[in-house]
């Protein structure tokens, strides 16, 4: 048995929130997806609200204890300005199964940002999270998907949300050893898959004064400097959405950042 929480809910809309989203309505999507997608697997689940409505912590731990589920994925979207997904499990926990769930959305496209656990600053015995410290015997892995404030996750997570939350249902099937069969979704991101062949290759410039930037965007107000003919970045790590255009996320010798447009008429990859 599995419980799925969609984080937060009625008038607690949650920190990850932006001009595009309410947290709490996000992970509800993503979160009923889910379930609806285990139901189809004939795995036994359940869900710890299906709708918007507040839950106290008391009220939200109290359902997932008493649920007779083994695992717990709470669903949440992240704030602060950082990048990339987080995988955040119990003290008491060896982090195994958290591994298998990041390796899976790591496959789907989206970063993966760190996987870790936190102690109660007044006693290093017990976890942080009440989702972890609260639910007893449940094993509670909190997923963060991404950051709400960071352009990059914003465009991912519009644009992938349904890719990243099957790569959670296809680990959830591995953790509980159960065969998985694929959605539509899944059918999609295989397609992605072979796009992503562009990944740790070279891109380079094909035009002379090309521009590349600090953050995924077209604007001079994030303009970094401009590359020749022949002149390019060592390694792609990914490509993202910007408007109606693409950009590949680049690194240089340095390990620097930076976004440069990824149209063929402007680049190749080498």
């Amino acid at each position: 048995m599995f419980i799925i929480d969609p984080g937060h809910g009625g008038k607690d809309v949650g920190g990850g929130t932006n001009h595009l989203w309410k947290e709490k309505d996000f992970v509800l999507e993503l979160s009923l997806y889910q379930y609806r997608r285990l139901k189809d697997l004939a795995i036994p689940v359940k869900m710890t609200r299906y709708y918007d409505c507040y839950l106290s912590t008391e009220e939200r731990s109290e359902r997932v204890r008493k649920s007779g589920a083994r695992f717990c994925i709470s669903n949440h979207i992240n704030s602060g300005g950082g990048e990339g997904a987080e995988f955040i499990h119990s003290i008491y926990s060896n982090g195994k199964n958290a591994k298998v769930l990041s390796n899976r959305l790591k496959h789907s496209g989206q970063e993966i940002r760190r996987i870790f656990t936190k102690t109660l600053p007044s006693n290093s015995k017990k976890d942080y999270y009440f989702m972890h410290r609260e639910t007893g015997k449940v094993e509670t892995i909190i997923v963060e998907y991404g950051f709400a404030d960071t352009k990059g996750d914003v465009e991912r997570l519009k644009e992938n949300w349904k890719l990243y939350a099957e790569a959670i249902v296809e680990g959830i099937c591995e953790i509980a050893n159960i065969k998985y069969s694929k959605s539509e979704n899944s059918k999609i991101r295989e397609m992605k898959d072979k796009q992503h062949q562009y990944i740790g290759k070279r891109v380079e410039s094909i035009v002379d004064n090309l521009r590349y930037y600090y953050q995924p965007s077209w604007s001079d107000r994030w303009l970094v400097n401009t590359i020749d003919k022949g002149i390019g970045f060592p390694e792609i790590v990914g490509k993202v959405q910007v408007g109606k255009g693409e950009q590949y996320k680049v690194k240089n010798s340095q390990g620097e950042t930076y976004y440069i447009t990824a149209s063929e008429k402007y680049v190749r990859i080498v």
